[in-house]
């Protein structure tokens, strides 16, 4: 019987709903009675599967678990597990890259409504006689174009916006949509709401800093439903006090949660929801789903369906 081991709270509660029983008769689900190392440090040796959500999995957690064969999330983002120790020790990574891309992205449609109408004025009389702005005829700036931006895009184009995207690979054959591939300098200088879907690599930490936030047009919007390193808080925090940009609309941060007295939580037009973009009934189904059938795969000796490339 392989043990399998729950490293993070998230996934017990009533919302991912993993137990006792999660995995099937045949493995047994520990979960320990706290997250930090040294409370996991007793489970590590004899576990075969570590599963998480946004808790890190270190290469200190890996070497201390000589039997460990798969480390899975029900995400797409990797940048909680240290994949290059998983890969050395010859241990699986698996994620779920597309389950949650229509989630996050009509989240980031969201944002970009509560913005433009001035919804942070709700229950103030002067949003009687405030004017607000309309999507269509727009332009949408998508900087990464995977399932998340895929899916921005096709919403964008269903409300009559003009889509232009930067991507590391622009297919401009392959796109659903009628997409217009840009660099990145040129999708900030000419995009009225910029949407952030990249991964957080090195390339792209923060990639929105302050010479990217001057670069935008001074009424354009910003959204970040990608990775909160990504952009440079206390840069975007500057422009933002200045009134240089219309709004922001973040679900990630850096730090992550954001502290309770952050100079962005006290500006009206910064919407900040804690990192639930991708987190719906139906996405959450199918993401926990594939996750077991990953590491069910992975321990029975068979290929997953949902590999991490080293």
């Amino acid at each position: 019987m392989a043990r399998i081991l729950v490293a993070d709270p998230l996934l017990l509660t009533e919302e991912f709903g993993i137990d006792a029983h999660w995995a099937g008769p045949e493995h047994e689900v520990v979960i320990p009675t706290g997250f930090e190392l040294d409370e996991l440090r007793q489970h590590l040796g004899q576990t075969a599967g570590i599963v998480t959500a946004h808790h890190p999995v270190t290469a200190d957690m890996i070497a201390l678990a000589p039997n460990l064969r798969v480390i899975a999330k029900p995400g797409a983002g990797v940048d909680n597990i240290d994949v290059a120790a998983a890969v050395e020790r010859g241990v699986v990574v698996t994620n779920v890259p597309n389950a949650r891309g229509r989630a996050v992205a009509e989240h980031a449609l969201f944002m970009m409504l509560y913005l433009a109408r001035h919804a942070w004025m709700r229950g103030q009389p002067a949003w009687q006689g405030t004017t607000s702005v309309q999507l269509g005829a727009k332009t949408l700036g998508i900087v990464g174009l995977g399932a998340i931006g895929g899916h921005l895009a096709g919403f964008g184009t269903g409300l009559g916006m003009h889509v232009i995207a930067h991507t590391r690979t622009p297919d401009r054959s392959g796109s659903a949509q009628p997409v217009e591939f840009v660099d990145r300098d040129e999708l900030l200088r000419r995009a009225d709401f910029v949407v952030l879907c990249v991964p957080l690599t090195d390339d792209t930490r923060w990639m929105i800093d302050r010479r990217a936030l001057a670069s935008m047009k001074e009424d354009a919007y910003l959204i970040n439903v990608a990775r909160g390193p990504v952009v440079a808080t206390e840069d975007l925090l500057e422009e933002m006090r200045s009134g240089r940009l219309a709004g922001a609309g973040l679900d990630v941060t850096d730090p992550e949660p954001l502290p309770a007295d952050h100079g962005l939580r006290r500006l009206t037009n910064v919407l900040i929801s804690p990192h639930l973009a991708g987190r719906t009934h139906e996405s959450q189904a199918e993401a926990l789903d594939r996750m077991r059938r990953n590491v069910r795969a992975v321990l029975a000796g068979r290929s997953p369906l949902d590999p991490v490339e080293p």
